[in-house]
């Protein structure tokens, strides 16, 4: 929870606003960490006419219904300028169960690993990237040396091809 408090509080007041929501958290089934306090530093804009405010975050665990409680209080409360709960990842989250290897012969349609382009049992399958420049490339070297051969037979004509001298 990170919460802004109004810049003309002692440290008697602060730790009295703070006790407030930690026994909020406690009633609530919730632990409370230790406030990591920041102090007095200037507000990016006004706020409830200050220019100030004493940044505090407090890190805890609780349930929703907690959550929902403090946000009722902290609205209310004319020392709090702005609060915000922020609502963490667990810190081990549970990994992934594997799914279970299918038992039995493997199906004809089913292959592990790319299929090459040429090799693709659908046309409406997505194709990759790579897979198409290969292709591209292929196709564009099999055009390529019909027509080189081409060329060279239309530079020297055939004696057949000669035009008949003019006399």
């Amino acid at each position: 929870m990170a919460l802004v408090l109004h810049p003309d509080l002692d440290e008697e007041r602060q730790a009295a606003v703070l006790a407030r929501y930690r026994q909020v958290i406690e009633r609530n089934g919730g632990s409370i960490e230790e406030p990591n306090v920041w102090g007095k530093r200037r507000l990016a804009y006004e706020i409830k006419d200050q220019q100030e405010g004493i940044y505090v975050f407090v890190p805890f665990q609780a349930e929703s219904t907690a959550n929902a409680e403090l946000d009722r209080l902290l609205r209310i409360d004319e020392n709090v300028l702005r609060h915000l709960v922020v609502i963490r990842p667990r810190p081990n989250p549970p990994k992934p169960t594997p799914m279970p290897e299918a038992s039995g012969p493997r199906s004809e349609g089913v292959r592990s690993g790319p299929v090459p382009a040429g090799e693709r049992q659908s046309p409406g399958l997505p194709v990759r990237r790579s897979e198409v420049i290969a292709a591209q490339a292929a196709s564009e070297a099999a055009q390529s040396e019909p027509a080189a051969e081409s060329d060279a037979s239309e530079e020297a004509p055939s004696p057949t091809e000669q035009e008949p001298a003019q006399e």
